[in-house]
């Protein structure tokens, strides 16, 4: 071998090590309404970053963990965007008024359960919590054998109804890594939802 090319083959060789090396970015999601998400490495969009549509006029917008630690927990996390507007003041007061009622807040806790499993129960109460750059209403339950327990959550971005449903086959005390860095990731563009 000359020693150009031997030369050559140690820089491809050193790029390539690099490269290899370097942490790989974040893909980036564009949803409806201005709204985007990074997903975590391992992390893929199941379907179209559009979401389909249900008759109640929900659009869900999918991700599916295929990483080889999701060979296990099996996570998936779906966000769902409302194209009405929550009536009220400002997204704090809208938000707010979502389980403002014993009843609603009833309701909720009913529809979480049951989406579970059967005898399902709760492992984190609905509340209020912040996560990253905003306030969500967070409730989690435990499944039962052999079923995927959820993480519920849901805020107001611009006047929009944002939520967001992960489901993992986890046990321990650490759940919904991948799904929690989606949900901090949630950003939105003012403009272009004012298009919407």
């Amino acid at each position: 071998m000359t020693k150009p090319l031997a030369n050559s083959l140690a820089a491809v060789l050193a790029a390539l090590a690099v490269s290899a090396a370097a942490p790989s970015q974040a893909e980036t999601v564009v949803m409806p309404h201005g709204l985007t998400v990074e997903l975590p490495e391992g992390w893929s969009l199941d379907g179209s970053p559009e979401g389909e549509v249900s008759k109640s006029g929900l659009r869900r917008v999918q991700f599916v963990c295929e990483s080889e630690a999701c060979e296990t927990t099996r996570e998936t996390c779906t966000i769902l965007m409302r194209s009405k507007d929550v009536e009220g003041a400002d997204d704090t007061a809208k938000l707010r008024a979502l389980y403002a009622s014993p009843l609603d807040r009833y309701f909720r806790l009913r529809a979480v359960l049951r989406s579970t499993s059967k005898d399902a129960e709760i492992r984190k109460p609905l509340e209020l919590v912040r996560m990253g750059d905003r306030e969500w209403y967070r409730v989690e339950t435990d499944a039962r054998h052999n079923y995927k327990s959820g993480l519920f959550t849901e805020t107001i971005v611009n006047g929009l109804y944002v939520g967001m449903i992960c489901k993992t086959c986890e046990t321990g005390e650490e759940r919904y890594q991948g799904g929690l860095k989606i949900l901090m990731s949630l950003k939105s563009n003012a403009a272009a939802a004012s298009l919407r």
